[in-house]
Formats: structure tokens, C-alpha cells, sequence
């Protein structure tokens, strides 16, 4: 979220006139440090299950907006972040993420400090909090926050309270669709099952998750239709595939094994039923399996996404040796966006500034998008062909996190567009970086 629309949020809980499960009115800066840490667990602990505020320069009976600039107990996000980070002992290791910010509000300065929502509730402490005479904050004890008022510091949750927390954190307060994306982020519980050889000789096998046996996936053949005007590709420097494909030639391997085929598909279940479905492209002999990004136009992945979920799934379980590095080659020319929001505000930014590729309106990039493209490098491999160099190159691409090169055949059709297009991908990417920074 933008400053713009944080500040348009904050001036609407401002107007209603009362504090509520996510967002509680402070006139001035803690004086107590234990008050400030208490209000942060007990609203990372609120049952609303979404990011939350205390908004710093606000009279919490009145409303009336009196702003921080003279506060002298005034923190910056990182004295914050030390706060928490450095004094008390969280169980597990899991600490609230929290950002500061300031908005602008009729020409007064306010402080918000966000707490971003969390699946790993409950928040507590495995010892007691002590700060100079401030109180104590109490181990074990679970603070949350009910309606507009917290948890007292000698107090705990309530049963009822304690359970919904637990429930988040296990998922069990979301549908199937929701859980499998929790399952599929929690690699290390998925455990493979090989199964009976199909006609053609072929052992299927399949993934479920530990935890919870009735999330699968499981990885068949699809059947890929010939005929006189089409023939598969089998090779990943064939015409046919071109510069829509354009982030498999971003990985070394491909410039000496050159095999290519998408017959196979990969399908998450929740019991019998299919929660996502996608086709697979397969490269490098077969050991690296790649679950393709969104759009052909524009190609980007959604980090809580099925898509990248699985794409990270099949990197880890189903590829070779070589699957990290293919998968660092490949995001450094695909943008990988938080969530559906930051994608539609990057793009809607980078448009702004002449960033498109619509074709079809004759649309061209110009501006501040045009100046970066231009500026944007991407290499030819020199030693198309000769295996002698992967290793050379594998090593200078680790050593450069920010280097691209064009590993497709020199003699490919469409190498100019491939080339084209792992500029777009990496200047996006580039771009992306860059403006997250800026927001923050």
C-alpha cells in the first residue's frame, strides 16, 4: 500500500470516530517502552486477521488530529524494530513484522506503526519482560485484543480466544484452497510415493503432505495431438517456441542440451478434487521442470499464488542438480510480485512512465521505460555448443547476481525477440526492486 492510501485508510478509521479490533488512537509516543511492545503483540494477536494499526497523534477520546512533529519520544521504524527484536524471547522465533510510517493529514504529521498480518499466531514470550520498573509482560500469556480494548498485562487470553489463534496458525480456520497454499509454502513436510508402472512403461508417483495426507500432487502425462500443420517441438531452439518462452533461455544448461518438450502436467488435489492443474515445460534432458509464469505478454509470477507455489514445488522435488541455479536465472527476468495489489500498482506505475508492450494498438515504449530498456544489458553466450563452457559460466553467474545472458542458439529465429524480451523481464525486474525501495 502506497502513502496515498494509507492515508486515505487512516483518515476513514479517524472519522468513525472510535478505535476497533485493528486500529487503536495514541495522542503522543509510548513513554513506556513495555506499553508500546504490549499494544504491538496484542494487535498481532487480533482476531481480525489482517494488518493492523496504532496510529500515533490522535486524541483517543476526542479524535481531534494532533500530530507528531514536537513529540520528543518519537521512533523511527528501525528503534522500533530493535525493540522487539533485541529484548524479548519469542516462542518459536516468530517476531510481529511491523513497518512505520508517516502520513500526512491536514497538514499534520502522523505516525502509524502497521503490523502486518501473520498465520504464525499466537505471538508470545517464552520469559518474562522487564524493563525498568515499567511492569512485567508475562511468559506464556497470550494477548490479543477484543473489540477496543487489549489484553491486560497480567491477564491471558481466553480459552475461545487462545484456540481461534492456534487455528490460524494450523490453517484450520480456511477452505481447502487456502490450506493447500499454506501446505505448498511448507516444503520440507511433502513426502513422494511411487506407484505402479503405467502401460507404457512409465512409474507414476505422487507427493502428499505429511501433516495432512488429503492434500496431493501428483504428476501424469498429457496427450499432445499431432497433425500436418503441427508437430511438437522437441527442441527449445525450434520456431515455434520463440520469445514467449523467452526465461527458459536465461538458464546455461539450455545453450548445450537443447531438448524440449510440455506433455506433462502437474495437478494439486485436495482429496479428488483439483485445486490447480498446469502443464509442465521440461528442459535440459529432462532435469529441470518448470511450471511457466503468468501471461505470455507479460510473463510474472504472484508469490501466494498456485502458479508460484507449484513452480517452487517442482523446482524443489521433481528437477536435477542444477534446479537452484535454473530457478535464480529465471527471476532475474521475471517479476515476482507480494500479491495480485503490488502487481496491478508496479504496473499501473511503470505504464505511467511509457512502459507497454501492445502491440496491437502499435503502441511503443517511450520516456523513463525506454531510457531503461536501452540501458538494460543482456549478453550472447559466446560458447554456444560447448559444453567446456557451462561450468564457466555457471561460476560467473553466481558470482553476478545481476548478469543475463541469452544462452538460445545463435542460429535461432528468433533470437533478436528472445533477446528483447529478457531485457523487458530483467528491467522489470530491476524496476521493481528500485520501487519497492522507494516506498519503503
Amino acid at each position: 500500500m502506497n502513502t496515498e492510501d494509507l492515508s486515505i485508510e487512516i483518515l476513514e478509521l479517524i472519522e468513525l470516530g472510535t478505535e476497533g479490533d485493528y486500529w487503536d488512537f495514541k495522542q503522543q509516543w509510548y513513554s513506556k517502552n513495555i506499553d508500546l511492545l504490549h499494544d504491538i503483540i496484542c494487535m498481532a494477536n487480533s482476531p481480525a486477521n489482517r494488518d493492523a494499526y496504532i496510529i500515533i497523534g490522535v486524541k483517543d477520546e476526542t479524535n481531534e488530529i494532533a500530530g507528531v512533529r514536537n513529540d520528543e519520544k518519537r521512533k523511527n521504524q528501525q528503534q522500533v524494530i530493535d525493540l522487539i527484536r533485541k529484548k524479548p524471547k519469542w516462542a518459536g522465533g516468530n517476531i510481529p513484522e511491523i513497518y512505520v510510517k508517516t502520513v500526512s493529514i491536514f497538514d499534520e504529521n502522523v505516525d502509524v506503526i502497521i503490523i502486518k498480518q501473520s498465520d504464525n499466531t499466537p505471538f508470545y514470550l517464552l520469559e518474562d519482560y522487564k524493563y525498568k520498573e515499567q511492569g512485567i509482560l508475562y511468559k506464556g500469556n497470550i494477548y490479543t485484543r477484543k473489540g477496543d480494548t487489549n489484553t491486560p498485562k497480567t491477564d491471558t487470553a481466553n480459552l475461545y480466544d487462545t484456540e481461534i489463534l492456534w487455528k490460524r496458525r494450523f490453517g484450520l480456520l480456511y477452505n481447502p484452497s487456502q490450506r493447500a497454499k499454506n501446505y505448498l509454502i511448507d516444503l520440507e513436510n511433502w513426502e513422494r510415493v511411487d506407484g505402479e508402472s503405467d502401460k507404457s512403461g512409465i512409474t507414476r508417483f505422487f507427493f502428499y503432505y505429511k501433516q495432512n495426507p488429503d492434500y496431493t500432487v501428483h504428476f501424469t502425462n498429457t496427450e499432445i495431438e499431432e497433425d500436418e500443420e503441427f508437430t511438437p517441438p522437441k527442441d527449445i531452439n525450434d520456431e515455434s517456441l520463440g520469445d514467449p518462452f523467452y526465461y527458459l533461455y536465461a538458464f546455461c544448461n539450455t545453450s548445450c542440451h537443447t531438448d524440449f518438450h510440455s506433455d506433462e502436467k502437474a495437478t494439486l488435489y485436495y482429496r479428488d478434487v483439483p485445486l490447480f492443474s498446469s502443464l509442465i515445460e521440461s528442459i535440459d534432458k529432462g532435469r529441470t521442470k518448470v511450471i511457466p509464469p503468468e501471461f505470455w505478454i507479460k510473463p510474472y509470477f504472484i508469490k501466494s499464488s498456485f502458479r508460484y507455489l507449484l513452480f517452487e514445488f517442482v523446482i524443489s522435488y521433481w528437477s536435477g542438480n542444477y534446479s537452484n541455479e535454473a530457478k535464480q536465472m529465471f527471476l532475474r527476468v521475471i517479476p515476482l510480485f507480494k500479491d495480485d495489489t503490488e502487481c496491478a500498482e508496479f504496473m499501473q506505475f511503470v505504464e505511467e512512465r511509457g512502459f507497454t508492450e501492445n502491440r496491437l494498438l502499435r503502441q511503443s515504449m517511450h520516456g523513463e521505460a525506454l531510457k531503461r530498456f536501452d540501458n538494460t544489458i543482456v549478453e550472447k553466450y559466446e560458447l554456444y555448443g560447448d559444453p567446456s563452457g557451462t561450468e564457466y559460466i555457471s561460476s560467473k553467474l553466481r558470482d553476478n547476481p545481476e548478469l543475463v545472458v541469452n544462452f538460445s542458439s545463435p542460429t535461432n529465429p528468433n533470437f533478436d525477440e528472445i533477446t528483447r524480451k529478457l531485457k523487458i523481464g530483467k528491467m522489470l525486474v530491476d524496476w521493481l526492486d528500485e520501487w519497492r525501495n522507494f516506498k519503503e
